[in-house]
């Protein structure tokens, strides 16, 4: 088979998985290179085939398919995942986009609305339903934002990990080798692009999501 669209599927229910490799196999452009049961057999099997699509179930055994999206992502920012599930995604709606899913379907919708969710990413694009949709904000205050979007530099994010950590200003200025001044006013900024207005307001921000550690760690100082 020459198929357009590469995929994997990562669901512990076999009939489910099988029923949708057989469903989406009946579009010729689509070809379904695996399916694993697991989310760690699911990260394996995508480093050894590279699909350019996997549908994802939100519950496996091992992990959860907000961790295995973020995980995947992280090391193939290209492939487009599809969550497919059966229970009320709303509640995991944020961490799941934040974690990079292009698209995010029921186990109730149809054969054909897997095949158009999977040519609309392919594309580009995703399909939201409308009651989802009608919340969706582009803009939002300072306040509201994820530390992540706040376009902090890699020597801010450095001072906040050791904010975090519970460093005294001095013993920051003496690591990044610059004044407790100088320190003082990157705070300031820090706490601007937070939005917050404080050390213990900027902790809140950032402890309260397990991303902060990962985003540090992948930046170095400059």
């Amino acid at each position: 088979m020459n198929a357009e669209i590469k995929m994997v599927i990562i669901d512990d229910h076999p009939a489910m998985a099988l029923g949708i490799k057989y469903l989406l196999e009946q579009d010729g452009r689509i070809e379904v290179l695996g399916i694993a049961s697991t989310g760690r057999e699911g990260i394996e099997m995508t480093e050894k085939l590279l699909p350019s699509v996997i549908i994802l179930d939100l519950n496996l055994p091992d992990d959860t398919g907000v961790h295995i999206a973020a995980a995947i992502k992280e090391r193939h920012p290209s492939i487009h995942i599809i969550i497919h599930t059966g229970y009320d995604y709303t509640p995991y709606f944020n961490r799941l986009i934040e974690s990079g899913v292009s698209g995010i379907l029921n186990k109730s919708a149809s054969p054909q609305e897997i095949v158009d969710m999977i040519h609309s990413v392919m594309r580009g694009n995703t399909i939201l339903p409308l009651s989802i949709f009608r919340q969706v904000q582009l803009q939002r205050p300072d306040y509201s934002k994820h530390y992540w979007e706040a376009d902090l530099t890699s020597t801010e994010l450095k001072i906040l990990s050791m904010v975090a950590d519970k460093f005294t200003n001095s013993k920051i200025a003496g690591i990044i080798h610059v004044s407790e001044s100088s320190v003082e006013n990157y705070l300031k900024k820090i706490y601007g692009k937070l939005g917050v207005k404080s050390k213990t307001e900027a902790l809140v921000k950032i402890t309260n999501d397990d991303r902060f550690q990962r985003v540090f760690d992948a930046k170095p100082i400059e």
